[in-house]
């Protein structure tokens, strides 16, 4: 009886302690659709009036970054009671893309993801590591970049829910991404034919974890794709300040909350917490991508700069006057451009590893 008491008390705490942080949710809520409302709104009258923001930008970019700007302001201050994961159901994916792929939910190394696996013999394998500031995002809200980079690569791609700040504050997500590596290798993907992929703080992660790899004497995958990468908790890059009015992300305004709430008790020095600022020796090739209109494009050069300087192969791609993850307007010119550039970087890893068996 006692037991069932107890048990009984637990589930009601549970349910009331939930309940309160669905009351502390609704004015947030409210203020970030409000942000939204007014921010939509503005450009609808700004735009025809005083012309684009950047000569290039189209309407989707005005109204990402309008947007965007808007809801962050409104939701950033209430991150302790942002839900990190989305509820519902998982976004469905294209049908050419469920034609050429399996999907399944699989487990690496105690550590959940989502596999999108080629239905003809993989090329190769891809880690896929999801952006949000380690604050947000999921593998559900990634899937379908995550399953179209599988199908387009023709790579057994897992997409690994890494766990997420504040709640769970560095080391756990790099802990996370190298378990799941880990996990890859003992099912038998071949590291020559494995690329790590990921986009802002899954960028960081991924350069963080051949960190790791380097220290743990791990074999190395073929190399990494790091799309605009979120990879200096010092946040000194001039761009911060210097794009801070027109990129979608406003590091400026978030840093003071989205950088301890991961970092935690560590320093911002720490080559795995910022390893754009790491020594970068013996690291295998990389593809760095950023935007001429990003807050942290200082982030990605500073990579760039550090790598090379570590004789790291490193390609570096600036797009003029994109902001920080534009590849999700699909109807841009410079997302089919870069999407072509990931892809035959990929396809030359792949390529090298089978002409040196």
């Amino acid at each position: 009886m006692r037991s069932a008491r107890a048990a009984h008390d637990s589930a009601r705490m549970v349910f009331e302690s939930r309940g309160a942080i669905v009351v502390r949710r609704l004015p947030m809520m409210a203020r970030v659709l409000t942000a939204a409302i007014t921010a939509s709104a503005s450009v609808l009258v700004r735009r025809p009036m005083r012309g684009p923001t950047l000569p290039t930008w189209t309407w989707s970019e005005e109204f990402l970054v309008a947007v965007s700007r808007a809801v962050l302001a409104a939701s950033a201050p209430s991150i302790g009671v942002v839900p990190p994961r989305d509820g519902g159901p998982k976004p469905p994916l294209g049908r050419d893309v469920r034609a050429a792929l399996t999907v399944e939910d699989v487990e690496l190394g105690g550590v959940r993801a989502e596999r999108y696996r080629p239905r003809r013999s993989p090329s190769g394998t891809i880690l896929y590591l999801h952006g949000g500031g380690f604050v947000t995002g999921s593998v559900k809200k990634a899937r379908r970049f995550a399953a179209a980079q599988a199908a387009a690569s023709n790579c057994d791609t897992f997409s690994i829910e890494y766990r997420l700040a504040p709640m769970h504050q560095f080391p756990a997500a790099l802990d996370d991404v190298v378990s799941a590596y880990r996990a890859v290798l003992r099912q038998g993907a071949d590291p020559a034919t494995t690329v790590f992929f990921g986009g802002s703080a899954g960028a960081c992660l991924a350069l963080s974890a051949l960190l790791k790899i380097r220290d743990l004497q791990l074999p190395y995958p073929a190399g990494a794709v790091l799309l605009w990468p979120y990879a200096d908790f010092t946040f000194s890059g001039v761009t911060i300040l210097t794009n801070g009015d027109v990129d979608m992300l406003p590091v400026r305004d978030l840093a003071h909350i989205w950088g301890p709430a991961y970092v935690g008790d560590a320093d911002p020095l720490d080559p795995f917490v910022s390893p754009a600022r790491a020594d970068l020796t013996g690291l295998p090739p990389l593809l760095v991508i950023a935007g001429g209109a990003e807050s942290l494009l200082s982030c990605a050069e500073l990579l760039a700069t550090n790598a090379r300087r570590a004789r790291v192969d490193t390609q570096f791609t600036v797009y003029p006057e994109r902001v920080h993850h534009w590849m999700m307007l699909s109807g841009l010119p410079s997302t089919a451009e870069a999407a072509d550039e990931i892809n035959a970087w990929i396809a030359a890893r792949l390529v090298r590893a089978e002409q040196t068996r």
